[in-house]
C-alpha cells in the first residue's frame, strides 16, 4: 500500500498516574502533525479538570475525524482509575489495550506511526506483562529484530542490548548478534534518515577497549572481528572505540551514528547533550515507533511542571521518518 502523507499519528496512553496526560495537553497548541490519543475519555476529562486546562476533547470513532486544536481521543473499552503519582494495577488492561490498538493501526497502515508514552514497567510486569520494555514487546509482536536508537539534533546512538542486568551484557555480545544489529542499524540510517553511506562508530565493552586483552577480551574475540567482516562487505564502520572518548566534539565530526554495547553507555551521552529534547526510535519494525526518552515522573505528576519537549520531538520524528520513507518509495 502506498504511503499517505495525511495519515494521523497514534499515541498510546502509557501510565495514567504519571505526566503523560500533562505533556499531551501541552502539545495541543503546538504546530505538530495531527495525532490522537488512545485512552479512556473519562480519565482524560478528569485529568484536564485537575490540571486546570482549557483543552477541549474530540472523541472519535473514526481516526479520519481528528480535529486541530482539540485533544482527539480514540476511546479504550477498558476504563482508567484517575489519580496522579500512583500506579494502579487495575489500569493495566487499559494500558495494554491502548498499546495493542496503536500497534494494530500501524500494522494496517492506517496511521503514519505510533508514539508510546512512558509506562511503569514494574506495574506491568507484576500483572503478567512479561517484557522489560516497549522495545522488546514491539519486536515480539512484529516478529522482527528491534533496535533502540536514541537521538537528538546532535547524536544518534543505538544499543546492542537494552533492558537487561549489566551481568548479562557480555553473554549477549556475540558475533551473530552484533552483526545482525549493525545490519539493522545501517539499513535504518539509510531508509529512515536518508544517509547513503552512513559512518558508524562501534564502542568497546571494557574500559580502554580492553587494553589488548588485559582487562577484557570481548573486543579481541568478538567486536573487532565482526567490524572487520562488515567493513570487507563495504560498510563504513569503525571501532571498537573506548566509550569514554567516542562522544567528544572532534570524534563526532567523523561519524554519523554510534553503536554502544549496553543501555547506559548510550543514554548517558544522549541525556547529557539534550536532557529534555532527546527521543527513542525503534528501528527494524514494519512501522514507525518513537517515544519520549524519559519516564513517568511520578514526583511531579499533576503539578503542571512537566517538560513536553521530548514528546513534541517524538511526534515530529514520526512525521520526518514517514516522509523520508515516502521519498524512498518515490525513488523506486
Amino acid at each position: 500500500m502506498p504511503l499517505n502523507k495525511k495519515l494521523p499519528i497514534a499515541i498510546s496512553m502509557g501510565e495514567p498516574g504519571g505526566i503523560n496526560i500533562e505533556i499531551i495537553l501541552k502539545c495541543i497548541k503546538k504546530k505538530l502533525p495531527v495525532f490522537f490519543l488512545i485512552a479512556d475519555p473519562d480519565w482524560v476529562a478528569k485529568s484536564i479538570k485537575a490540571l486546570n486546562s482549557s483543552t477541549k476533547i474530540n472523541i472519535i470513532e473514526n481516526i479520519d475525524n481528528c480535529s486541530k486544536g482539540y485533544l482527539n481521543i480514540l476511546p479504550t473499552k477498558n476504563k482508567v482509575k484517575f489519580g496522579f503519582k500512583k500506579s494502579y494495577n487495575q489500569n493495566v488492561p487499559a494500558i495494554i489495550e491502548s498499546l495493542n490498538l496503536s500497534i494494530k493501526l500501524a500494522k494496517q497502515k492506517k496511521v503514519a506511526g505510533i508514539v508510546t508514552l512512558p509506562v511503569m514497567k514494574k506495574t506491568l510486569i507484576i500483572n503478567g506483562f512479561n517484557y522489560p520494555g516497549h522495545t522488546e514487546y514491539l519486536g515480539k509482536v512484529s516478529n522482527k529484530r528491534p533496535l533502540m536508537i536514541m537521538l537528538n539534533k546532535k547524536l544518534k546512538v543505538a544499543t546492542l542490548t537494552t533492558h537487561i542486568p549489566i551481568s548479562q551484557v557480555p553473554k549477549k555480545i556475540t558475533k551473530s548478534n552484533l552483526e545482525k544489529t549493525i545490519e539493522v542499524y545501517i539499513k535504518s540510517l539509510k531508509l529512515d534518515f536518508g544517509l547513503t553511506d552512513p559512518k558508524v562508530a562501534v564502542s568497546s565493552l571494557n574500559p580502554h577497549s580492553g587494553e589488548e586483552g588485559k582487562i577484557g577480551n570481548e573486543e579481541i574475540k568478538t567486536i573487532k572481528p565482526t567490524i572487520v567482516k562488515l567493513k570487507k562487505q563495504g560498510n563504513n564502520i569503525s571501532g571498537p572505540k573506548s566509550a569514554d572518548t567516542m562522544f567528544h566534539k572532534e570524534a563526532l565530526k567523523k561519524i554519523d551514528a554510534n553503536l554502544c554495547m549496553f543501555h547506559d553507555q548510550a543514554l548517558i551521552p544522549i541525556k547529557s547533550s539534550d536532557f529534555y529534547g532527546s527521543i527513542n526510535f525503534t528501528a527494524g519494525l514494519p512501522f514507525i515507533r518513537t517515544s519520549p526518552d524519559h519516564g513517568t515522573a511520578f514526583d511531579i505528576a499533576g503539578e503542571n511542571k512537566a517538560n513536553s519537549s521530548s514528546l513534541t520531538n517524538a511526534i515530529r520524528y514520526v512525521n520526518l521518518i514517514y516522509n523520508q520513507r515516502i521519498n524512498n518509495e518515490k525513488k523506486l
